[in-house]
This record gives C-alpha cells, structure tokens and sequence, in this order.
C-alpha cells in the first residue's frame, strides 16, 4: 500500500470512528492502561499525548496493536513531532498551527490535526495544508453552536474539537459539523481516576452512541 493511500485511509478512519481517545496520565504504566481499556472497549483511534515522560514507550506499544491507528498530540514542535514518528505515530496533533510540523507531516505522508481557532486561523491552517483543525478549548469558546458557525461560512473545514467535550454532549458537537471529537475524562471513573474496568465500560458506551449515529 502506498504512503498516500496510508494517510488517506487515516484520515477516513478518524472520520469513520469520530472519536479519539485523548490519553493523558502520570506515568507510561497509567497511560498504557488507559490506552488498552479504551481499546478493550471498542476505541480504535487513540491520541497520546506528550505529556508525561517515556511518552515514547507508549506510543510504541499501542501501534504494535492491530487495527489501532495511534498519534500523538500536544506537540509543541518539529522536534516532538519527530520524536512521535519515530515511536511509531501515524498522525500528529498540536495545539496550535505549526509550520515546521505540518511540512514534517507532508514529508512523512501522515496526517496532521493543527490547533486553530478563528476563521482566519482555520483558512491559514487550510492553507498551509493541514487534513483537520483542532478547536480547543471548544467548551469555553462556545461549543457546539460555535462549530455550527464556522462551518456555515467554512463547510470545508475539518473540525476535530477537544477541551470540555464529554459524554454528555459529544454528540452534539458532531452534530454540529465536527468530523472528530478528542475524549478522555468521558471514559475515568467520576473522580477522574484512572482504573481499567471503568474505562473499557465506558469506552463501550462510547462506541454505541457512535455506531447508532453510523446507522442512521
């Protein structure tokens, strides 16, 4: 198969699965745990973020899994992002739009999902040749009506949002026009921990309202 044809079927199955678990925890230990619950419950799109040490580790345990596609998020430059493709990511995603990191993503033919905001940060991102933008943080910004205006004067635009997005009302935030939603308090436990059981539970629940919404 080709690189081309590798990040194409990337991308459709963001947009296929609509939701990216979001896995952020204090040791590569927790975060594997997370990650696996997520996937024992049904999750096939995974972000790891670069937020803890030997964030490398994970990354590289979770791609060794079949039918998992794993990126990694919060890279805040070419470097990390370097790092991340090296441990095996197959799409990157930032915080901000970042122009070394969108060329590096060209180059290595994966996808890239770029923080942008604005309608003017969404059309350079655009530009720039960014596959999805990341509106975060979407609840504070006014979330789903917010995605509902941008795509009236933007319907181009890919939307993957994150920040405040929850079981309760991811649903709406794809109704609104988002393509993805990034989740990771949705699947802990009520006190925000991390336990195994609880995630793959919850990831379950997750899967239902999306394969309900598939089949309409």
């Amino acid at each position: 198969m080709s690189v081309n044809l590798i990040k194409v079927n990337t991308l459709e199955e963001i947009k296929k699965n609509k939701v990216i678990a979001v896995i952020k925890a204090e040791t590569p230990d927790k975060a594997l745990e997370f990650a696996r619950g997520c996937i024992e419950g049904g999750i096939k799109i995974i972000e790891i973020t670069f937020s803890f040490s030997r964030v490398e580790r994970v990354i590289a345990e979770i791609s060794k899994i079949d039918d998992i596609i794993v990126g990694a998020g919060t890279l805040l430059d070419v470097k990390m992002a370097q790092r991340a493709l090296d441990a095996g990511a197959s799409f990157l995603v930032s915080p901000h739009t970042d122009e070394e990191i969108v060329e590096l993503a060209k180059a290595e033919r994966v996808p890239t999902i770029q923080g942008a905001l604005t309608s003017s940060e969404i059309v350079n991102a655009w530009k720039l040749g960014v596959d999805m933008v990341k509106v975060f943080p979407a609840s504070a910004v006014g979330g789903p009506s917010y995605v509902k205006a941008i795509k009236d004067p933007l319907p181009f635009a890919q939307i993957m949002t994150t920040g405040g997005v929850n079981y309760d009302n991811f649903m709406d935030y794809l109704a609104a026009g988002a393509c993805a939603v990034g989740l990771a308090s949705a699947f802990l436990t009520v006190d925000k921990k991390i336990k195994f059981d609880t995630v793959v539970e919850n990831s379950k629940k997750v899967v239902e309202r999306v394969s309900a919404l598939n089949k309409e």
